[in-house]
Formats: C-alpha cells, structure tokens, sequence
C-alpha cells in the first residue's frame, strides 16, 4: 500500500536569524579548529528514528492472532505491536516471549485495544502469535523502526476510548528527548462485509502506511497506524485524527526515543561554579546581545549583535566558530534578544528588534518587530551565506515599551516579550496566534506582570534575556546582575509559571550580562556578557 502523507496544518521546522552586512564570510582558521563531530557537550550523534516496514492480520472468533514479522527487520529494531478486539472488552491478550505491554485503552463493551514493543534480537522468529483469553474478533499490527535507543526506546505514551465520535483524539505526551518519532494508532468500531475506501485520517502531518480492516457485517474493526517526526522535548500538540463515521474509537499514541538524543530533564539545584567554555573568536561580533541554542545541530548556539545583521554560530563546548550569516534583507534598529523554536518551515531563529536605543535609527520607535529566520544546518556543511528573514512587526495593547528579552515556547511556537524596567515591574506580552501574514502588524495581548526582585542598585532588575526550558514547564530570565528561574507547578501550564516565586541561581558575574540560553537538554544554562571584549561563553551545571 502507498503511504498517505497528512500535511493539513503547517509542520514543524526550525529557522535561523542570521545578519547582513556587519557579517564577513566563515574565518577558516576558526572552522578549522572547531571539529563539528566534538560536540559532546550535550548530544552524542543522534540517530534519525526510521520506518521500516509493517504486518497486519486480522480474523474472526480467533483465540489467537498471527502476526508476521515486518520485511527486513533487523536486529536493534523497536517493533510496535497494537491489538483490538471487538465486543470482548473485559479480555486480556497475552503477548509472546520478549513484548511488553505499553499501554491499553477500551470502550465499556465494544472495543478494546492493546499497544505492546519488543526490541528485535539476532533472530527474530517469522511470526507472532499474541493470545487472548476470550475469543473474539481480533486485529493487528506490527510496525518495526530502526534508530531507537533500544535501552529506553518509549519516551512517552497516551491514549483514550472516544465514544461515539467521528473524532480520534489522543491526551498530549511530554516528551524527554528531541527528535523522536510519535506513532499514532487509531483503532474503530465498524459495521460492514467491505472495507470503506477512507477509513481512518490520521493527525495532521501524519504519514499513514497502513489503513484496512477486518470486515464483519456486525462486528468489524477498521484499524490503521501512522507516524511522524518530532522537533524538541517537551510537551507536544494533542495529535487528532478522525474518521468519517461517529462510533466508537480509540487513539494512542507512542513517542519514541532516538538512540543518541539528549534528553529533557529539570532539576532545581544548579553548581555553585560558573565554567568558562570558550571566548568568541569572530571579529562579526562586537556587541553580543543574546544567544539561542540550534534546534537542528546538537552543540551549536547562535549570538547575535545590537545593530548589525551579523549571526555567528559557535560551539557549546569551546565557542569555536562554527559558522558565520547575514541577514540580507533586515536592517536592524535594536535587536536585543534571540530565541529557536518551530515554525512553518520547521525550526527558526526568532530575532528580538524589541529595544527602544538604535545606533540606525536615531528617534525611539513606536512599534517593534520579530524576524523569523529558517535555521540553517551547520551539521551538514551549512556554514555561511544569506539568510532571508520574515518580519512579524507588532505594537503594544497599551503603550511603546522597551524591552531585551524574547522566548518561544518549544512546543507551541508562542512568541513572548518581557519588558525591562528599573522598578523590577516587567511585563509580559505575546504575540496572537496564529501569526498573521508576514508584514502584518500585530497587537501584541497582555499575559502578566512580572515582579523581580529589587535594591538601591537597578541594574539588578533590568531584564535583559529570557529563554524557555526545553521541557516547557520553567523559563531563565536574567538581568545585568542576577539570574532568576521561574517554574510552574508539576503538571501545571506553562504560563502559570509567570506567577510563580523567582529563585535566584548562580550568577555568572558578568560586566554586562545581556545574554542566557538553556542546555538543549535542560542540564544547565549559558550566558554571555555584552561588555568587556573579548566575550566570554559561560556555562553552569545542574546537579
């Protein structure tokens, strides 16, 4: 069967903000010193989680179901195996040798479905019979991935019976890993001696290789899986699918873990040493003014100036430079802050020209702009060259402010701003979503006030970064002479954390801290200064 690609909604990517004329081209001296295959900071080599093949069976009155092994399974293959059965929903299936059960989910009477995963051996047998205690009608599959971390393949799962519905909807997962792969499987009562040409719409940007059903003019299943890559940790969209008919349905999902991946993970206490990673080498950067992690290149962070289109990439474990851009088509006024996170394209640098003080442009703006930047691939030879943003300029609900800290949530993509005040009372805004048109202005909507700790000296609540934690429950914010974490309650939304208590974490000591940035996979935080030259790359551990 030919596999169905579901792309209703705009997909997840990543862009990059890069600079125009400030920036020279790639110093080779630099690049030849920065091994791209040494960023062992915070991934080892990921691996890409790949489908390779699946099986189906299905029967009526069966005590057991036969399922063949997928074409060219191999061994350190994950294979995923889901079970439904009809009118039996009291049943327990018991899997052969070697699977484990993830998760099962089932209506009252009518159906009942199981999710269980084996890691493929040396030799694997050619089928398996999964065996269930009632006889029933009963369906299957089984798909087989390779890439998987095959120590901890399940990141994370979730599911639920929809009664009555044309609807599939899935709870939402948190995952712990970047770049997994989720697999969707929607399972539904159905009445017929044939199969519906259309039984089961996956999520969007789903590719569905496998959609059938056991026929039954009474008790049949209509069953398909699909799957779809992801981008960052944290927690994910609820993915929902449908069917054309309202009746009784499951969907479940399966995130799986990438071998290799760095996971998400939070800790609330961090080193009491600040280490010193690397100074910055290129002559492109003469004011850093803020640093964002690359979501497409593990051990790769952004920095960025004030007034020039300049972005530099560098490396997480010695800020050698990695790569060097322009911005062809921006001229900057105040670009104070940057951030990564997805967009249409996939994965984005967010550019923050937020600040109210331009050396080009010599009366204080009125109205702002974000520039939206596909990221580019430094890890696959991408190192210099143009890069074309797209402005998202916007206005206040109230009045012009200044501000120097931007943050995208890693899921969502939703834009926030936090203003910077002497008095320590910064606000939140974000922007409407979804975003407008390019070129559009926006308005941006109030989320909160954000009270900062304040003494006689104000430099210690000026705001003047932020970035949100790749797990999405907490976000850094620093100021020219502290650092602050505030975290939402376990389980909590994200935005409950602007409510939540600042706690002070380790000050890195800089003249004039204007830059902070999360580890890709939580454990610990980057900084660099603004001032003195040359600009240092720091970096605190949790513990």
């Amino acid at each position: 069967m030919s596999m169905n690609i579901f792309t209703r909604n705009a997909s997840w990517l990543m862009c990059s903000l890069l600079a125009l004329g400030g920036c020279g081209a790639v110093d080779a001296e630099d690049l030849a010193d920065a091994d791209l295959e040494d960023l062992t900071g915070e991934s080892s080599e990921a691996l890409t989680v790949t489908y390779r093949s699946s099986a189906v069976a299905s029967g009526a009155s069966l005590a057991s179901l036969t399922l063949g092994k997928p074409a060219g399974t191999a061994q350190g293959d994950v294979l995923l195996a889901r079970i439904a059965n009809r009118n039996n929903a009291t049943a327990t299936v018991t899997p052969p040798a070697g699977w484990t059960l993830i998760r099962s989910d089932q209506s009252a009477s009518q159906l009942k479905a199981w999710v269980f995963y084996k890691v493929a051996g040396a030799s694997e047998p050619a089928s398996y019979a999964f065996a269930i205690d009632l006889a029933s009608n009963m369906a299957g599959s089984i798909l087989a991935f390779s890439g998987v971390d095959t120590a901890n393949p399940i990141d994370a799962h979730s599911g639920q019976k929809n009664g009555l519905t044309a609807s599939f909807d899935a709870p939402p997962v948190t995952t712990t890993a970047a770049n997994g792969l989720a697999v969707w499987f929607g399972s539904q009562v159905w009445a017929g001696a044939t199969c519906p040409a259309s039984p089961i719409v996956p999520p969007s940007g789903f590719t569905e290789p496998l959609d059938t059903c056991l026929p039954s003019s009474s008790t049949a299943i209509l069953y398909n899986a699909a799957y779809k890559q992801l981008g960052a940790a944290g927690l994910q969209p609820a993915f929902n699918g449908s069917s054309p008919y309202p009746n009784t349905n499951t969907a479940q999902v399966v995130a799986l873990r990438p071998a290799g991946a760095p996971s998400c993970s939070v800790g609330d206490t961090f080193s009491t040493t600040v280490t010193t990673v690397g100074t910055v080498a290129s002559t492109a950067i003469v004011e850093p003014s803020g640093i964002a992690a690359s979501r497409v290149t593990p051990g790769v962070m952004y920095v960025h100036n004030e007034d020039t289109t300049a972005v530099v990439a560098i490396s997480t474990t010695s800020a050698a430079t990695l790569g060097s851009f322009n911005v062809s088509n921006v001229t900057p006024a105040d670009w104070e802050d940057v951030a990564t996170g997805p967009c249409p394209a996939g994965q984005c640098i967010f550019m923050g020209d937020i600040g109210r003080s331009s050396a080009n442009f010599p009366t204080p703006p009125s109205t702002f702009a974000v520039y939206r930047i596909p990221e580019p691939n430094i890890g696959a030879g991408q190192t210099s060259g143009n890069l074309t943003a797209d402005a998202f300029p916007f206005q206040y609900p109230d009045s012009p402010k200044d501000a120097e800290s931007i943050m995208v949530h890693p899921t969502t993509g939703d834009i926030y701003i936090i203003t910077k005040s002497g008095t320590g009372l910064s606000k939140v805004y974000k922007f409407p979503t979804p975003l407008p048109t390019p070129g559009t202005m926006s308005t941006l909507i109030f989320v909160s006030n954000l009270q900062l700790p304040t003494t006689t000296d104000p430099n210690v609540s000026y705001a003047t970064s932020a970035a949100i934690h790749p797990c999405a429950n907490r976000f850094l914010l620093r100021t020219y002479r502290r650092v602050y974490e505030f975290r939402a309650a376990a389980g909590a939304a994200f935005e409950t954390a602007f409510a939540a208590t600042p706690v002070t974490l380790t000050d890195t000591v800089e003249g004039q801290g204007e830059a902070i940035e999360y580890q890709s996979n939580g454990a610990g935080y980057f900084t660099m200064s603004e001032s003195p030259s040359p600009f240092k790359l720091k970096h605190v551990s949790r513990q």
